[in-house]
């Protein structure tokens, strides 16, 4: 009988430290990856919503690229991109108008699995975008 009673605790206690385990967290990289739909873009004090257009971070390789999508011209383009290690600051190098100019050193306010806020600046103020997946 006491033999039951240690090996029910036993196993119990393996139970109970296998369901504490935390899911592994993904990285930012890993969360930077994905389709990005935009929900909002604020220039100076007016806010104009998504309509659609989309940024797609792809996973990295030798680079880092990714596709922009405009749905207002319904154009893409192809950029690459740096995240740096802080995931503080997401530089685009964008060489093509199609699918919008996002080419600019973007801080990032906000990094999530589901959310994505970013701000920069223009020749005409600062710019701010929010983005769900």
């Amino acid at each position: 009988m006491k033999a039951i009673k240690i090996t029910s605790l036993a196993v119990f206690a393996l139970l109970l430290v296998a369901a504490c385990k935390k899911k592994n967290q993904p990285t930012p990289q890993e969360m930077l990856e994905g389709k990005w739909i935009i929900q909002s873009q604020e220039w100076l004090t007016y806010t104009v919503p998504g309509d659609g257009s989309y940024l797609q971070f792809n996973a990295c390789s030798s680079s880092c690229s990714g596709v922009d999508y405009k749905a207002s011209d319904t154009t893409s383009g192809t950029f690459t991109y740096v995240l740096n290690e802080e995931a503080t600051l997401l530089t685009i190098t964008d060489n093509s108008s199609d699918g919008g100019s996002w080419g600019a050193a973007w801080d990032i306010l906000e990094l999530t699995e589901n959310d994505l806020r970013i701000t920069g600046s223009t020749p005409f103020g600062n710019v701010k975008v929010e983005m769900t997946k």
